[in-house]
């Protein structure tokens, strides 16, 4: 089992450490939420608190998440871009679960702003995750590598870390092109299977240009697909407009919220409950 004493689940007790740290990490931060809004302070303190133990698995000298043992010693048997599928006696990938130490190394989507500081630099962080898109298989259906892999959970949120980061550019133009080349109208055109419907929802959701943070009141801005898009918000609609829409204009120069310049690349929920505009104006090259 997972020690909250040792504050990670050690490798050397439990299979699929490494990712049941992070997903249990994730869970937490979710909890705190709930409890914030319930009222429920020392509650919501306890489990953010909890929400950061993943940290305690990032070795400083490798750049990943790694197998840590009960003793506080990480693991040598250490593969990055080994996939836990042809890793068959789970030597160097039992800490993980269905896919590579590199896949799982974006698996912070919650804490994206601690996740980017544990890297040895921003810079460094920016180049690490745009090398993981450029390694990735670029076909649709295609059996995966160590790479970015659509198909992949810990992976579909990597590509809106960079507005974390402070490259909103980086996000635009990989969400782009995610849209464009992993998905397909043939018999297999989705990486692995659509999960219940995730790989639908993530296509219309970034095409939209508003994709949520799963657990949390806020939403990644991207680059919207569309020049219009109308979304009914119970009572309330939100109109989503995009002025110069075109396939070539992939970046966003500008966005207005209810005509208010928006000088960031996220929002809250509460900013349109009600509905409202949401208006951006597209360019083929990144704003300055």
């Amino acid at each position: 089992m997972c020690s909250s004493d040792l504050r990670y689940c050690p490798s050397n007790v439990v299979s699929g450490s490494v990712a049941k740290t992070l997903e249990y990490s994730y869970a937490d931060h979710s909890v705190s939420l709930l409890a914030e809004a319930l009222g429920h302070r020392e509650d919501a303190t306890l489990f953010a608190a909890h929400s950061r133990y993943y940290r305690n698995l990032w070795n400083p000298i490798t750049q990943y998440f790694q197998p840590l043992d009960s003793q506080g010693t990480f693991d040598d048997a250490f593969r990055p871009l080994l996939l836990t599928y042809l890793d068959r006696g789970g030597k160097f990938t039992r800490a993980y679960v269905e896919g590579s130490a590199l896949q799982w190394r974006w698996g912070a989507a919650f804490d994206a702003e601690g996740l980017v500081n544990l890297f040895q630099s921003r810079d460094y962080f920016v180049k690490e995750l745009n090398d993981f898109f450029e390694h990735s298989v670029p076909e649709v259906g295609h059996n995966p590598n160590a790479y970015y892999w659509h198909g992949n959970q810990p992976d579909i949120y990597a590509a809106y870390l960079f507005n974390a980061a402070g490259r909103p550019d980086l996000t635009q133009k990989w969400v782009r092109w995610i849209l464009d080349v992993k998905y397909g109208t043939g018999d297999n055109g989705v990486d692995g299977n659509d999960d219940g419907g995730t790989l639908s929802a993530w296509y219309v959701l970034s095409a939209l240009g508003l994709f949520p943070t799963a657990g949390s009141d806020v939403y990644q801005i991207a680059s919207p697909v569309w020049k219009r898009a109308e979304i009914q918000m119970g009572k309330h609609r939100l109109t989503i407009v995009a002025e110069n829409a075109d396939p070539k204009n992939v970046y966003v120069r500008k966005v207005w919220l209810n005509d208010k310049p928006l000088d960031r690349r996220w929002l809250k929920h509460a900013e349109i409950a009600n509905g409202g505009t949401l208006r951006f104006e597209m360019s083929p090259s990144p704003a300055p």
